[in-house]
Order: C-alpha cells, then structure tokens, then sequence
C-alpha cells in the first residue's frame, strides 16, 4: 500500500563535511606512507595507491546506498548479522597478524569483520527496536535478549583481542539503547555487565594489559610513556599552531610506526598544525550537527534509531582515537574515520554515510508497515 513518498536533495552539509575529510585523508596518507613505503617496500606510492582504491569503493558504496531505500535493510539485517558473526568467531582461529586475531585475507586484501560488526549491530538494534516502539512492547525481557546480542558481539572482538573496537561497539550499542528509551536503571546494569567482561579480560590478555598498565604507570606511577604516544606528542608539539609545512614533518620518518593509521592525527598535526586539527574536528562537528538533524527529522522511528546509531559511532570512534593521540587513553589501533589509512574502516564509515544520505532524503515511505507515531516532545532542529 503506497501512502506517501516524497524526496528531497541530497544532505549537503554532510556530504560536504566527509569530502572534506576524504581529502585530508589522501593528503595525509600520501605524505605520512610515503617514506615508510619506500624504506620498507620500496614504493613510495604503495600505500597511497591501496588507499586510493579503497576511496573509490567506498564512494562507490555510498553512491549505491544513499539510493537505496534505507528501510530495505531491515529485511536483509539478520543475514548480515548472522555472517559477521560467524566472521568473528572464525577469525580467532586464524593466525594472529599485528599481534590480533582480527582480520582475514580474501582476495589478497585483509578484511577486519568488528569493523562491520559496528554497522551491523546498529541495523540489528534499529530493527528490533524500530519494531518494539512500533508496537509499545519494549519489555524488560527482550531488553534483555538484545543486550545478550550486543555482549556477544563485544566480547567476541574483546577475544581477538581488540579493546578497542570492543568499547566501540558497545558504546554505540549503548547509545542506541539510550534514545530508544530504555530506563535508566537498565542502562546502569548494562554498564555494570560490561565491566564484568572488560576488567578481567584485561587481566588474561598479555597484549591489553601490558597496554592497559603501561599506559597508568606513565601517568600515576611515573613509568615510561610508551613509544607511540610519545613520539605522537613530540609531534603535535613540533607543528605548533600553523605546522611545519606539508610533507616536512619528521615523526613519519619511522619514529612514529605507521603514522598514516591510527596515529594520522599527530602526522596531520605536526605538518598541519593545531589549524589542521580543528578543520578536521570542524568537520566533524558538521557532521554530528547534519547526523542527528537527520535522525530527528526521520519519517520513522527506523530511520530515527538508524541515524543516531550511525553518527553516534562516527563520533565516538574519532574521539576514541583523538584521545589516544594525545595520551589520554592507552593506544588502542582504533582509526580516526574517513581520514586514516584501514580499508575495512573506510568502507564502512562510507557505507553507513550513504544510508544517512539516502534517510535525509525520504520524507515518506511506501508501507504503511513501517508507520511510526512520532513522540517528539521538543526533537526537532
């Protein structure tokens, strides 16, 4: 049954904001791998070749969901969950590979399903939440059951070991629980749940906790700052307000291990200075403004659930991997979204834009199935 369909342009703040980021991105890898490239493959333009191609699939990949109907998805969730599952609790059983059991190789590429676990997980608790609203039968019961999912989820990243992807993923899982309206009381007992996983895991895990303890011994105990994060200070320190120039920094010339990843940030800051940085985190800024806009303006409590969830985890990834960068949280491997070379990362930070680009764009939708009553009490922008 047709009952409305209307369509407006395309978000073009945010798909401003992500060009915006894609293009430091490439500037940044190009001059962050290049030496690296050269010295330990010998081709400066190894790394910037792989990370072109990976933007151009990424944006392939937006291009097609920003036109397909995001309310599609719900139909196809439990596949996807159902194989990222199944990813991750195969790939702890494949060798380790930078000290993780995380990734597979399919096609001579390296694929990291917790990356896709993040969006799947927010299509999952979307779905089934979209559907309770729908209905009012949010019940404690099934709480439950879809908080047993998101443990699930976290504890099998948490088991690669990856603590930070799990802390991801289980922020977002959080957030999501938060706007779909889940008592308070609840979410202090999920909380509580959480930590019984993450604290003890810390302990039987060698590589987290020498991380974990390293990096509170540095602070409290007056140990040595790690090798990583202090090169990354010195640095930010180096570019100063307007940077030493682009393509001058001297931290990439393997002082800082793989400073076009998850340490880009402090490439971007010596090179392009703290001016840099705040472009990169106005941006940001942007896209967290044009995300949850278009959450509040959704025409459906699925496309409202599915928004935030998607600029929640844009969000707390970058400032996750921020906060590394300057030494406020041990080092974590986390890439800085958009920006940092990770192929599984980009092409899922672009996916999840392109349904946030096709949910800005419908203001009605072609089943009344999916009809939500909307309870804005003051959410609109």
């Amino acid at each position: 049954m047709i009952i409305r369909q209307e369509k407006k342009s395309v978000d073009r703040w945010l798909m401003g904001a992500v060009l915006v980021l894609i293009i430091l991105g490439i500037l940044c890898v190009y001059s962050a791998s290049s030496y690296w490239g050269a010295d330990r493959h010998g081709n400066a333009m190894l790394f910037m070749r792989n990370h072109l191609v990976r933007v151009m699939v990424g944006l392939i990949g937006l291009v097609i969901l920003s036109n397909t109907p995001y309310y599609r998805l719900r139909s196809w969730t439990p596949a996807f969950l159902a194989l990222t599952l199944t990813l991750l609790m195969v790939v702890l059983f494949l060798p380790s590979f930078h000290g993780a059991r995380s990734s597979f190789v399919m096609l001579g590429k390296r694929f990291q399903p917790s990356e896709f676990m993040k969006l799947v997980i927010i299509l999952y608790l979307s779905a089934v939440f979209a559907k309770a609203l729908d209905t009012e039968r949010l019940d404690a019961k099934q709480t439950g059951i879809h908080f047993g999912m998101l443990l699930l989820t976290v504890a099998l990243v948490f088991m690669e070991p990856d603590l930070g992807s799990a802390v991801v993923l289980f922020l977002v899982g959080f957030v999501l629980f938060v706007i779909a309206g889940v008592e308070w009381k609840i979410l202090l007992k999920m909380s509580g749940a959480i930590a019984l996983i993450i604290l003890p895991g810390i302990l039987i895990f060698p590589h987290q906790r020498d991380r974990v303890f390293s990096f509170v011994a540095s602070i409290f105990g007056g140990g040595e700052v790690e090798h990583q994060a202090r090169h990354s200070l010195i640095g930010l320190a180096h570019g100063g307000l307007f940077g030493v120039g682009y393509g001058e920094g001297k931290e990439k010339f393997l002082f800082l291990p793989e400073p076009f990843s998850d340490f880009i940030l402090a490439s971007l800051g010596e090179e392009w200075g703290f001016i840099g940085i705040l472009a990169v985190f106005l941006a940001l800024l942007v896209i967290l403004w044009r995300g949850y806009r278009i959450a509040v303006r959704a025409p459906d409590c699925y496309g409202y659930l599915l928004a935030g969830g998607i600029t929640s985890m844009i969000l707390v990834g970058a400032l996750i991997n921020a906060a590394v960068v300057v030494r406020l949280l041990p080092t974590t491997g986390l890439t800085f979204p958009f920006i940092s070379y990770g192929g599984s990362s980009l092409l899922v930070h672009l996916a999840a834009v392109g349904i946030l680009l096709n949910i800005s764009k419908n203001k009605g939708l072609p089943s009344k199935d999916y009809s939500y009553r909307r309870r804005q009490d003051g959410l609109s922008l």
